[in-house]
């Protein structure tokens, strides 16, 4: 008889007595010699749990049964081979498809009769309502520590370590959060946050390079806010419900400050909202440009053409609905768009900064007496030291000297109306934007609209010339 012994122990097994990989092997093999068995090969799965049928070991003994090469399955034990009813009978059905026995070294069963395969049954039931028992009580100690604000297991995140079971802060790796969480909070996409990660020779936590996913991760987890977050998984098979979620506040020490986390998972989900294609544009306003006939997104196009043997490369946007027949909205060429968008930016700063003069000349003037109630101040007290030298009261050197001191000072001029008065405005758009590289241009824009609509229209008195006129423009 081909033996195939097949040998498993999960974690929790490991520490118990008779269940770890050589303690098995030594019993099946003494087994195997016992009945005069051959063995034809060895298979173990070590640190595995039995709660479905994914286990390398597992699948490459099926694959040999497959082959033919096997004629029993021995384990030490049922639930070595599953603690799962349903996984149980698929493999008993592919032991009885190939014509191979399944034996266990220390149960007694007997598959071919009916009560033979109604005890394995409840066997196999058994095992699949401890291991289901032993996850719950493991779910509910891990959310009692939760709530406790004790970390419940699990390696530290990036910019941590676990010192005595507590969270605590490494400057270097925090370093490097902060920065990330700053350059998105400017604009940058998690891809380009990586790729300047990998340049200055940062590693995770287990030396890998930097991706845009482990990135987004790391912005995403509310542990650099000092948050403790429980019961959360992100995969493609399955998400928790926020309202599952257990996040203890002020757990540990934190990284970054609470509002430095909330803006960026506002930048996440407004980015989230838009297509790939459009995050990775190289045109400045798509994904923020929209038709102002239909309101769909315009999309930036290039078109090459060719005169006097020079090349030229013409960028315009185009009404996404104007490609089906929907629109007849014309194209907007890419640098008219830009001048009209340059010139509002100056008259919107224009506008901010005559407010703000406005504002400080009213300030100013709020803060003393006016220049009329000044003037009869100095009026009152000229006529009291007139008054006291023509009394003798004071002598002519010391009414002149009162009387120069009463010669108003000359006004403070207030300083013109610039960018210096508001630190954060910009005012020369023009200059900015011609020394701006393309990816630049592309990051101050997304900073500063969420949303425009522009139209073409004939310029008065040129037919062929066309102006853009921006329709609706709205900030952040």
């Amino acid at each position: 008889m081909r033996t195939a012994v097949y040998m498993r122990v999960s974690t929790e097994d490991q520490a118990r007595e008779g269940f770890s990989i050589p303690a098995q092997r030594e019993k099946l093999l003494a087994y195997i010699h016992s009945q005069g068995w051959e063995v034809a090969a060895i298979y173990a799965d070590e640190g595995v749990s039995a709660k479905d049928t994914n286990r390398p070991a597992l699948q490459q003994l099926l694959h040999d049964i497959r082959e033919g090469n096997i004629d029993v399955v021995l384990v030490y034990r049922l639930d070595r081979l599953t603690r799962s009813v349903l996984d149980l009978y698929r493999l008993l059905q592919q032991f009885e498809k190939y014509d191979v026995r399944f034996k266990s070294c220390t149960e007694v069963y007997d598959t071919t009769t009916a009560i033979g395969r109604l005890f394995i049954t409840l066997v196999a039931a058994l095992a699949q309502w401890e291991r289901e028992n032993l996850a719950e009580r493991v779910k509910l100690g891990m959310e009692q520590m939760a709530r406790e604000r004790k970390r419940p297991g699990g390696p530290a995140p990036f910019g941590y370590e676990l010192l005595e079971g507590r969270l605590t802060v490494l400057p270097v790796e925090a370093a490097c959060v902060r920065e990330m969480f700053a350059r998105y909070e400017k604009g940058e996409s998690p891809r380009q946050i990586a790729e300047w990660a990998n340049r200055q020779g940062l590693r995770g936590k287990n030396g890998a390079r930097w991706s845009a996913s482990a990135v987004l991760r790391l912005l995403k987890n509310p542990v650099y806010h000092g948050a403790l977050r429980w019961n959360y998984t992100d995969s493609h098979q399955r998400q928790n419900a926020p309202d599952e979620w257990i996040i203890e506040e002020a757990a540990h020490p934190a990284i970054i400050d609470k509002a430095c986390f909330d803006r960026v998972q506002k930048k996440i989900a407004a980015r989230g909202s838009l297509h790939p294609r459009v995050l990775g544009s190289s045109f400045s306003f798509s994904g923020l440009l929209y038709c102002s006939r239909c309101r769909a997104p315009m999309r930036g196009k290039t078109a090459k053409s060719k005169s006097g043997g020079r090349l030229y490369v013409h960028r315009y946007y185009l009404c996404k609905n104007r490609q089906a027949g929907r629109c007849d909205a014309p194209a907007i060429r890419e640098d008219r768009l830009e001048q009209a968008v340059l010139s509002e930016l100056m008259l919107y700063a224009e506008e901010a900064l005559a407010a703000l003069w406005e504002a400080q000349e009213s300030l100013r003037a709020s803060d003393g007496p006016t220049a009329a109630e000044l003037e009869q101040k100095r009026e009152r007290k000229r006529r009291r030291w007139e008054a006291a030298y023509e009394e003798g009261l004071i002598s002519l050197e010391a009414f002149r000297e009162k009387m120069a001191a009463l010669q108003p000072e000359p006004q403070a001029q207030l300083p013109p109306p610039t960018a210096s008065l508001a630190p954060g405005l910009l005012t020369e758009w023009p200059l900015i934007w011609s020394h701006a590289s393309e990816e630049e241009r592309r990051l101050l824009i997304t900073m500063l609209i969420r949303r425009l609509e522009a139209t073409v229209s004939f310029e008065a008195g040129r037919r062929h010339e066309r102006a853009v006129r921006l329709q609706r423009l709205v900030f952040h």
